[in-house]
């Protein structure tokens, strides 16, 4: 299962939407708990001291969850991240099956990440606000059409990261064989393999939409 939380507030606490995301995890693995791993995910934001992973594995462990059963991904600094850093662990682990649990305005950004990535497959979405029935508030929410805009349609705001963190060479390679790639790899990058593809694009800088 795959927490995604909202940036701690501070050093110790994480935020209304960060806290109530990790409630709706614990309550989904306690209907689970033989069955089922965490993945806390989210690095250090503004002046935070810790990770937001290793502040919601606190709040997990709090709330019944096994520390042994909690894996943290504490290097992210954006979703893009969060799911490439995922698929690392996804390809090291041999894992098969993902639940992502996120709040209903940052689902769809979620989705769309796990179909870039080749994690569609394999996952399935719980809406923490219809786990804990509390209707979350997102100030995230008046830019889920540019994020949205973004994925769907400009490669450079989601390559350049996606190429320095992706580990495995094959699903780098079935990233690169998307459709919604074929037009702008043939006009930028007239290059053959997808190791120098790779190199190439790390080096890109990252277009906002």
């Amino acid at each position: 299962m795959i927490v995604y939380g909202c940036g701690p507030q501070d050093s110790d606490r994480l935020t209304s939407v960060g806290k109530l995301v990790t409630e709706a995890a614990a309550r989904v693995f306690c209907q689970f708990p033989q069955e089922m791993i965490i993945i806390s995910t989210g690095g250090k934001t503004g002046k935070s001291l810790l990770s937001e992973a290793e502040v919601m594995k606190k709040e997990l462990i709090k709330l019944g969850v096994p520390k042994k059963c909690v894996i943290m991904e504490p290097n992210a600094t954006n979703t893009i991240e969060n799911i490439a850093f995922v698929a690392n662990i996804v390809d090291e682990l041999g894992l098969d099956d993902l639940i992502h649990i996120t709040n209903r305005v940052h689902m769809s950004q979620v989705k769309e990440l796990c179909m870039l990535i080749g994690l569609e497959k394999i996952s399935s979405y719980e809406i923490a606000d219809e786990i804990i029935k509390h209707e979350i508030e997102d100030s995230r929410s008046t830019n889920t059409d540019r994020w949205m805009r973004g994925l769907r349609e400009v490669p450079l705001y989601w390559l350049p990261q996606i190429a320095n963190i992706i580990e495995n060479p094959e699903r780098w390679k079935c990233i690169l064989r998307q459709p919604r790639l074929k037009d702008f790899l043939k006009e930028q990058h007239r290059i053959a393999k997808p190791e120098e593809i790779k190199k190439k694009i790390k080096k890109e800088k990252r277009i906002m939409p």
